[in-house]
């Protein structure tokens, strides 16, 4: 299928800025396997599928390890040594930028859904990829039997900055919906423990699939961006073994309260001059904890403190143009 290409990787990286036809196989199980475009690929189980699953990775460029982790789990599925009873579609979101080893080419892909690809230069290879990957996805939801009761979105990522909590979730905001108790469990099982829940909506691609297609989904950070061969893949056996379990349709077990922690945020930073100060390192770790009157922002008289409980910083970046997000402060909520 990927000749001359060893595997689905090796043929994304050599195709990365070509057009790929879409092409048809059939496993020995019955499997319907369909190579849609280059770095997406679908699998459909010749059985009653209750689940439709979307897993991405590499829609950052040199967040590697997930991409290496979901390219053995293709190939495993290829050879028919992972079961698969459940729909499935792969997507190694930003294959220009996964060659360049960048997290990006021209612009950030992660800002570009849930429409807004439309705002931007549409002669952006990125842009034009993004408005591809959600047609893909919507198209995949559409064309689901009538069997399937659940849609889910894993977007997998790893971080360029340290975390005090190495893996943590992205829950995108939907207006009056909750984390559901099977969505607990899968973060437990897949050992991400921490989840920071969103209060408004985004434009991440998590967020277009939960926001637009109705699906649960989360941004999985994972852990270090490192180049490909330098990932320790045995740091990443929890997300590994889950998602084989969902493709394979075994349920999984239910979490212990308080296996996963929640946050929410609770002041977004902003770079609101060029005399903006920021009182974070450049060095602090995302889930940093800073205590009771810690003063994190300066513009003039206009200041943030941290507030009456402890607050964690996640994503800081002094360095974004003025008008732009800096960081967010959390602070932790029950579920």
């Amino acid at each position: 299928m990927f000749s001359p290409h060893k595997d689905f990787l090796a043929h994304t990286l050599a195709n990365a800025g070509a057009e790929h036809s879409a092409s048809h196989s059939i496993l020995s199980a019955g499997t319907e396997v369909t190579f849609l475009d280059t770095g997406i690929i679908r699998f459909e189980p010749n059985t009653a599928a209750t689940t439709s699953l979307v897993i991405s990775c590499g829609v950052h460029g040199n967040e590697t390890a997930p991409i290496e982790i979901v390219n053995k789990i293709i190939s495993d599925l290829l050879d028919e040594e992972q079961k698969c009873t459940q729909r499935v579609l792969f997507i190694f979101g930003n294959p220009l930028a996964m060659v360049a080893g960048e997290r990006f080419v021209d612009i950030n892909m992660n800002r570009l859904f849930c429409g807004d690809w439309q705002h931007n230069d549409l002669t952006l290879p990125e842009v034009k990829r993004a408005a591809k990957l959600e047609a893909y996805v919507a198209n995949f939801f559409a064309e689901e039997p009538v069997t399937v009761t659940q849609r889910l979105h894993c977007d997998c990522h790893t971080a360029i900055r340290e975390s005090a909590r190495q893996k943590f979730a992205v829950y995108p905001f939907v207006e009056g919906r909750e984390l559901p108790q099977s969505q607990q469990d899968f973060l437990a099982q897949a050992q991400v423990n921490t989840v920071l829940l969103q209060r408004k909506p985004a434009n991440t691609f998590s967020s277009f699939t939960s926001l637009k297609q109705q699906a649960e989904s989360f941004t999985l950070e994972l852990g270090k961006a490192r180049p490909f061969g330098e990932n320790n893949l045995r740091e990443f056996t929890g997300i590994d073994n889950t998602l084989r379990k969902l493709i394979a349709g075994e349920p999984l077990p239910t979490c212990m309260e308080g296996a996963v922690e929640a946050f929410e945020v609770c002041h977004e930073v902003n770079r609101s001059s060029e005399a903006w100060q920021f009182f974070i390192a450049d060095d602090v770790a995302n889930f940093t904890e800073f205590k009771t009157g810690a003063l994190i922002e300066q513009d003039g008289e206009r200041e943030y403190r941290v507030g009456d409980a402890p607050e964690y910083i996640v994503f800081p970046n002094p360095k974004v143009p003025v008008g732009h997000r800096a960081g967010l402060m959390l602070k932790k909520v029950g579920l």
